[in-house]
Order: C-alpha cells, then sequence, then structure tokens
C-alpha cells in the first residue's frame, strides 16, 4: 500500500469514527490518530490497514476499542475535591428528608474510580449500601472489563484520602482498598449514552458527566446535556467538569460553590414575572423598552437648557453580568465583555478563566489552551488551569503536551 493509499484509509477511518462515535474532529486528526490505529493493528496482528478498516466496519467491539484509544479517560481518587465535599452535604440533607433510596450515575465511569468515590460519599453520608444504586457507564470495553475487576488504574492516587472516606476506601502507602460495601453499590455496564434508548429505568438522583464534553463534537455535547437533563429528576443534582466548559444552557443553573461544578434544574420564573434578558449587549438601552422623555408642562416657566454633556463610554462589564450572559449562552456578548475587561485588567486570572470556559463551550479547544496557559502563567500553581490543560491537550491529541501538564499536577500533589 502506497503512503497516499495508506492516508487516504485513514481519513476515511476518521470520518467514520467521527459519524458513528460523535468523537471531536480534533482528536481523529493528525499523528495522534494514526499512532493509534497502528497500535490497534500491532495488538490485532493486523498488517494491512484495508482488513483493519473493514474489521472496525464489521465490528462495534472493535470500534469502541479505537475509540477509547483516542478519547483516554482519567480520573484518580476524589478528584475535585469540593465536589465530593458538596454531594456530601447534599446527601446528608437528603438522607434527613426520611429518603430510602439513592440513585446516581456516573457517565464515562474513568476505569471505576469516579463511581467508587461517588459511593463512598454516600456510605460516608449515613447511607447503607443496600439503599445506594451506582450506575456506571462508559462505552469503552478495556474501561468497563477493568473496573468490574476490582483493578485501580496507577497513578490514580494523587491526594490524601479524605479522612470521611475511611473506612470505605483507604490507603496503605501507595495500595488503595475498596471495600466491600462500595463495591456492592456500583453496576458497570458498556453502553454508548448518547445513543441507548432506556438507558435508565427511573429518575436520577446525582449524575456525573465530567470531563466527557470535551471529547465530544458540538452537536453531540448538545444532545448530551439534553438527555442529562431529561434523565435526572427534578432535584437532581448534576456535576460537570473543570474543562468541560460552560455549555449548560437556559435549563440547568449553578448549585453550590463554584468549585464544587455543580448544576441543578433551572426554577421556572412564575407566570406572571419578567424574565432578565442576560443576552442584551451590556451598557445599552433594550430596544423594547425604549427611552421615555418626561412630560413638560406648558404652563410651567422655562429653564435654560443645559448643554449636552458628551457621550458617555459604555461601562466596562462586570465579572457577574459577564456570568449571565454566559448562563444566557450568549457566547459572543460575553466574549467581547471579557476584551473589554481583560484589557484594563489582562492579569485577572478569574477572567481569564472565564475566557477559557466560553471558547470549550463552542467547541474553541486551540484558543482555550491559549487563556489557560495565561492562567498558569499568571499562577504557576494553578491546579485546575493545569489540569483542564492536560485533558484540553490530550484530547488534540498533543500527548507531550498532555504528559508536560500532569506531570507538573503531580509535583504539585507531592508538595
Amino acid at each position: 500500500m502506497t503512503v497516499s493509499e495508506s492516508s487516504r484509509d485513514i481519513l476515511w477511518l476518521a470520518q467514520f469514527l467521527a459519524a458513528r462515535t460523535s468523537l471531536a474532529p480534533a482528536l481523529l486528526d493528525g499523528p495522534a490518530f494514526a499512532s493509534a490505529t497502528r497500535g490497534r493493528m500491532t495488538h490485532l496482528q493486523i498488517a494491512d490497514l484495508e482488513n483493519y478498516c473493514a474489521l472496525v466496519v464489521r465490528s462495534e467491539h472493535e470500534m469502541q476499542c479505537l475509540a477509547a484509544e483516542v478519547a483516554v479517560p482519567e480520573t484518580w481518587f476524589f478528584r475535585y475535591p469540593a465536589s465530593f465535599e458538596f454531594l456530601q452535604d447534599q446527601l446528608v440533607a437528603r438522607r434527613r428528608e426520611s429518603s430510602q433510596r439513592l440513585v446516581i450515575a456516573s457517565l464515562g465511569c474513568a476505569t471505576g474510580v469516579e463511581p467508587w468515590c461517588i459511593a463512598a460519599c454516600a456510605l460516608s453520608a449515613g447511607w447503607r449500601s443496600d439503599q445506594v444504586k451506582v450506575h456506571a457507564i462508559d462505552r469503552s470495553p478495556f474501561a468497563i472489563e477493568s473496573a468490574k475487576c476490582g483493578r485501580i488504574p496507577g497513578g490514580s492516587l494523587r491526594s490524601p484520602l479524605p479522612e470521611w472516606s475511611d473506612p470505605w476506601i483507604r490507603a496503605n502507602g501507595s495500595t488503595v482498598v475498596i471495600s466491600q460495601e462500595v463495591l456492592n453499590c456500583v453496576e458497570f455496564r458498556q453502553q454508548d449514552i448518547l445513543t441507548t434508548v432506556g438507558l435508565f429505568a427511573e429518575p436520577i438522583d446525582v449524575l456525573f458527566c465530567r470531563n466527557v464534553m470535551i471529547y465530544l463534537d458540538a452537536s453531540a455535547r448538545i444532545a448530551l446535556r439534553d438527555r442529562i437533563v431529561g434523565w435526572i429528576a427534578k432535584d437532581g443534582l448534576v456535576f460537570f467538569g473543570h474543562a468541560d466548559g460552560l455549555e449548560r444552557g437556559t435549563v440547568l443553573e449553578s448549585a453550590g460553590v463554584p468549585s464544587a461544578f455543580a448544576w441543578r434544574r433551572r426554577v421556572a420564573l412564575p407566570a406572571n414575572s419578567t424574565p432578565l434578558n442576560n443576552s442584551r449587549q451590556i451598557g445599552r438601552s433594550s430596544p423594547d423598552s425604549p427611552a421615555v422623555s418626561p412630560r413638560v408642562s406648558s404652563s410651567a416657566p422655562r429653564k435654560t437648557q443645559l448643554p449636552i454633556p458628551p457621550t458617555a463610554h459604555p461601562a466596562i462589564p462586570t465579572a457577574q453580568s459577564i456570568r449571565s450572559l454566559i448562563v444566557a449562552m450568549d457566547f459572543d456578548s460575553a466574549k467581547r465583555a471579557l476584551d473589554a475587561k481583560l484589557a484594563a485588567d489582562p492579569a485577572n486570572t478569574e477572567l481569564l478563566e472565564l475566557l477559557a470556559g466560553v471558547h470549550s463551550a463552542q467547541g474553541e479547544l486551540v484558543p482555550a489552551i491559549q487563556a489557560y496557559s495565561r492562567v498558569v502563567y499568571l499562577e504557576p500553581s494553578h491546579g485546575p488551569a493545569l489540569l483542564a490543560l492536560a485533558e484540553l491537550s490530550a484530547a488534540l491529541g498533543r500527548t507531550e503536551d498532555a504528559s508536560r501538564y500532569r506531570a507538573r499536577m503531580k509535583r504539585l500533589g507531592d508538595s
């Protein structure tokens, strides 16, 4: 097979995978995807690329294996500690309400670590193992096989475990021990969260979908978000990841502290209330509420007309008003507002994180990396930004950059 024929088949395979798995196009472009393909061929002892392409077409299992090579799941115990602290408080309150059952989902189960942590959090909040059901779902056969066997991935212990996780999850040196109570709570399933019909038979009280959307194209992200809203209970909680951006739409609103990355269904406004239109341009009059000039009585003494002051420049937007634009999914206005704000305060890492999140939400991974890089330049030990850089780099196939950022994260945890 010639080089041109090989390139043609790789391109065809990338297009096939994009259509069948909704992976982000950036994952399926360049040498990283070709290397992943060659790795699968070597594993299966298939020398001819055309034969391997035919196998992927006829074998759902192999297609998912190749997708798993491209979108590598990664997590560690109690990643984003604020998420678990907030979840624990919420589950304690729910337990006090005499609830009898807790149904949780972990999408993209990251080889079992995340659902085990979720189960331990529920048990620490006073729930019994027979009251807790954690659905752990991933389309990767490797991830599900590993989790079902109870294998703990290397490098998944990066910081001390929270005190409340004992006795359900314990660390003996570099070894982690998962209790049987935790294992009993979790059911692992290999399924596609984008296409499987009837994925859950009952409403989900808590749903984790962290750092999954960065691997999907724009239409798949929106479709998954809408499926999530349909799955969760009316009072349910949703946890996204730091690198997932802010594409939540008007159907979800933030819950808890920002570092928890927690969301819930947006509370509907009363029928007779007037909603705020957050998509209006900041500092300008609304087109549907024109200014009204006061009436002046003809008998009133005429006052001396004062000179008209020069037109004032629009006020620089506040961070809160920018967040409102983002929640309303008016990303273009949010970008303009952030540019204006950063022009006056270029070293503001909070604004830079918001800008990176907007880019991530729109699938603009390279600009998102640039914004997060500015955050890390200003704050070298900014853990969330380093984490986002590692995941975004991996999503773009920049494996060396991803490894470098993960190494920096590990050094932070060791210090």
